[in-house]
């Protein structure tokens, strides 16, 4: 197995903005770190069904990979897009808001998000199919890999989070230009 490509890989995706970093960072940016808890449990009770799914399926599916890649990429392409759009320029009037209104973001929220999240699954998808089918041929190595992406993740959007829970406490001038950032990364 190609270890660095794969821990490079691994890191560059969980590392990165996604559906989940930026719901995160923006939850806590407005409801504080504490606040948020409930929200990225369910995120990683969500990361770790898709990836266990995507671990157990992986053989089965990969197949049929090559010929939805393009329509998967272009979706998640326009969602991150979007996501990056509200994030940087936020109308006034939900400013103060998360996507689901005034309300903190609760588990279901965060467990839902992995089965609508493109990244999630063409991550857990490709790091499986990519590393780890040319060399393994029973679950278990399928199910470590899905277990590693998922602690991963979680890592990375509770760092995230406590980013957003700073931003949070800086002033609204630079919180705009924060949000700007944000977007373009």
């Amino acid at each position: 197995m190609q270890w660095a490509a794969f821990l490079t890989f691994v890191l560059t995706a969980c590392y990165t903005p996604g559906p989940n970093i930026i719901l995160a960072m923006n939850t806590a940016r407005l409801f504080g770190f504490k606040k948020t808890l409930p929200l990225m449990a369910g995120m990683t009770g969500g990361l770790f069904v898709v990836m266990t799914l995507n671990a157990f399926a992986n053989i089965f599916i990969g197949k049929y990979i090559p010929s939805l890649l393009p329509a998967l990429r272009t979706i998640g392409s326009v969602y991150l897009l979007y996501l990056a759009w509200k994030m940087a320029f936020p109308s006034k009037k939900t400013s103060n808001e998360t996507c689901l209104g005034s309300r903190v973001p609760k588990i279901a929220d965060g467990f839902t998000l992995q089965f609508l999240n493109p990244k999630v699954i063409l991550f857990g998808l490709t790091s499986m199919s990519t590393f780890i089918a040319p060399w393994a041929s029973s679950r278990g190595p399928f199910f470590l890999c899905g277990l590693f992406l998922t602690v991963n993740c979680a890592i990375a959007f509770t760092l995230w989070a406590l980013l957003g829970t700073a931003q949070g406490r800086v002033p609204g001038g630079q919180s705009r230009a924060m949000g700007v950032v944000m977007g373009m990364a």
